[in-house]
């Protein structure tokens, strides 16, 4: 059965279901699925969870191995199956077909970072669908996220009309996680109510222009245009240089560290050495699949520049320095990332 993501939790409140199958491409959306999976099956008493994570490496007969033996609290485990990929190969998918088929006790949740339509037409999506839930976690649209944002305020108490809304979708560009920390903030700030346009536009920060972290996630996340913006909204705010320097820095030389660990040990174990938060995992690993180590030394040795050039008498080249190569790095193309 197809549920889409806001439907999950009615559907929990009716008991659980042998499979689910959390899917997409929105980070937010599939961990907070995931999230009220986990706590459904702690109030239906499921004490045990067993996490299996998977990568090209993965021996699949640990799957059934790793159920085998029974549980020491319970009847019933979660057992949740990472799959980064969302593309377990012929031998991952007849696993997970015939994990299904033998209707064990257990509930089974495959939880998918990296998704494609496509994927739904496979015999093995089909045979979760077909035993338990499947839920799509799609990107919010531009002209879907003023009503998504009107839903989220709704369910904490606040009512915005669709100017507010809509400002917030302008503002934020599409991203649900910094939507969600600002919708936190106006809850804690106006509790529940009626909250204006004029209160939103007080009380938010412009984090899509103004925010140097927002320029990374922009840049890594392949978005030259939106990063090029809020570059020129750091200008205009007078951001200090070396704050946005920093920030490059520091995520440039994580996927460097990340690409060089994940030659020799399973990406889990990369991030896990190298403490990287779990909401930041996915789309570090697509900025460091998507980008060749050497186009990430000569960016770092570009920032390099940049830095010096910040505390030099040549800052007013820095801001177009700055753009050059984070276009370079959004594109993926070695020329702009050089000095």
């Amino acid at each position: 059965m197809k549920l889409f993501p806001e439907k999950l939790p009615a559907r929990l409140q009716q008991g659980l279901d042998p499979v689910y199958l959390i899917a997409g491409q929105e980070p937010l959306l599939i961990e907070e699925a995931c999230d009220a999976l986990r706590r459904a099956a702690r109030a239906a008493d499921i004490a045990e969870r067993i996490v299996i994570e998977t990568d090209g490496r993965f021996d699949w007969g640990e799957l059934n191995a790793s159920t085998e033996t029974g549980s020491l609290f319970a009847s019933r485990r979660l057992v949740e199956v990472r799959l980064p990929t969302g593309k377990p190969g012929r031998e991952g998918g007849a696993a997970l077909r015939e994990f299904v088929e033998q209707a064990g006790d257990d509930v089974l949740l495959v939880k998918c970072d990296d998704w494609e339509f496509a994927s739904e037409k496979t015999a093995w999506v089909k045979a979760l669908d077909g035993a338990g839930v499947y839920v799509p976690c799609w990107r919010v649209k531009p002209h879907q996220l003023p009503d998504w944002i009107g839903r989220r305020l709704a369910e904490r108490g606040l009512q915005a009309d669709r100017a507010g809304a809509a400002f917030l979708a302008e503002r934020l560009e599409g991203n649900l996680l910094a939507a969600a920390q600002e919708i936190e903030r106006l809850a804690l700030l106006f509790g529940r109510g009626q909250v204006s346009l004029e209160q939103v536009r007080e009380a938010v920060a412009d984090s899509a222009r103004f925010d140097s972290f927002r320029v990374v996630e922009l840049v890594f996340g392949g978005q030259p245009g939106a990063a090029v913006r809020s570059i020129r909204g750091l200008r205009e705010a007078d951001t200090p240089m070396p704050m946005i320097v920093g920030a490059l820095a520091r995520e440039l030389q994580t996927i460097g560290a990340f690409q060089a660990l994940a030659r020799h040990m399973p990406p889990a174990r990369a991030f896990s050495e190298l403490g990287v938060w779990k909401s930041r995992q996915q789309p570090l690993a697509a900025a460091a699949r998507r980008l060749q180590p050497d186009i990430v030394r000569q960016a770092l040795a570009r920032l390099a520049d940049l830095d010096a050039m910040s505390k030099s008498s040549r800052q007013g080249e820095f801001w177009i320095a700055l753009e050059r190569l984070c276009v370079g790095l959004a594109t993926n193309r070695s020329e702009m990332c050089a000095a």
